[in-house]
């Protein structure tokens, strides 16, 4: 699974997520992870600027989760027990996630970034408010602390986050904008926690926000107040007669300000094509 950044960017945190039904469903009142509309994920078909074209299969288990993803000769396998959720490439290579009362509290896994040659292991650790919102990871790179998250919500939404360096100084602050849509299932890269977490279907990091994502913005300061970097992703969709979202696209524009020289922007698209299998 992370035998390369797009497998772990992409399949991990972009992928797994399935697009479903507009209407409100309770994750964990379903083992169907399309939430009991009787269709499944079949093929994901993506083209993105930055990491080209690709197509990725999925398997299911006999309580309707995911238990295999195939892209290529790249493989997931996923283990399923009361308190982990494990996740094995074809290397051999493991991710997790650990839960506690069917919540994620931790994930992470060894040696899946690599910087200027060396290897680091990260853990994303979770922390709830009483309502169930996901409200603070703590980021860590060999078990040293790199970044904090703080996350907000109003009406239901997760509306900002705050992503504060250890070191170094640099802020990151996040605005999320929603349609009036109520948004259940929606394909991961448009669920806001899906940028602040290792996400995996099944309601595993509290609440998700009720409304369909349509835009967010982030502003990265230095440790100056200096703007570093600006970035603003806007998202589109459409469904099929049953509910499923069958496309999804984005368009991202990333501005980087470096020192002593002119702005630089950047502007790239991707777009996801959703086949299911139905009963």
């Amino acid at each position: 699974m992370q035998k390369t950044v797009k497998y772990l960017m992409v399949s991990l945190i972009a992928i797994l997520a399935i697009a479903s039904c507009k209407k409100e469903i309770d994750w964990n009142a379903f083992p169907d992870p399309n939430g009991g509309n009787g269709c499944k994920l079949a093929t994901l078909k993506a083209d993105v600027d930055f990491l080209g074209s690709y197509t990725i299969a999925f398997n299911y288990d006999a309580q309707g989760r995911i238990s295999k993803l195939t892209s290529g000769a790249e493989t997931n396998t996923y283990v399923y027990t009361t308190n982990k959720i494990t996740a094995t490439d074809e290397t051999g290579q493991v991710a997790e996630i650990v839960l506690e009362n069917g919540r994620a509290v931790s994930s992470g896994s060894d040696g899946i970034i690599t910087i200027g040659g060396v290897s680091y292991d990260y853990t994303r650790k979770y922390t709830y408010n009483a309502e169930g919102y996901l409200i603070q990871v703590k980021n860590y790179l060999n078990n040293e602390l790199s970044t904090t998250d703080n996350l907000a919500y109003a009406n239901g939404n997760l509306v900002s986050a705050v992503s504060i360096a250890a070191h170094g100084g640099y802020k990151e602050t996040i605005t999320y904008s929603y349609s009036n849509d109520i948004a259940m299932n929606v394909y991961e890269i448009s669920d806001p926690l899906s940028y602040h977490v290792d996400y995996f279907p099944g309601g595993y990091f509290g609440k998700q926000s009720k409304n369909v994502l349509i835009k967010s913005v982030s502003k990265t300061i230095d440790q100056d107040g200096d703007p570093f970097n600006d970035e603003t992703l806007a998202y589109t969709y459409q469904y099929d007669s049953k509910g499923n979202a069958t496309s999804l696209n984005y368009t991202n524009t990333s501005t980087f300000y470096p020192s002593g020289g002119p702005a630089e922007t950047e502007t790239y698209k991707g777009k996801f094509i959703l086949d299911y299998t139905c009963k």
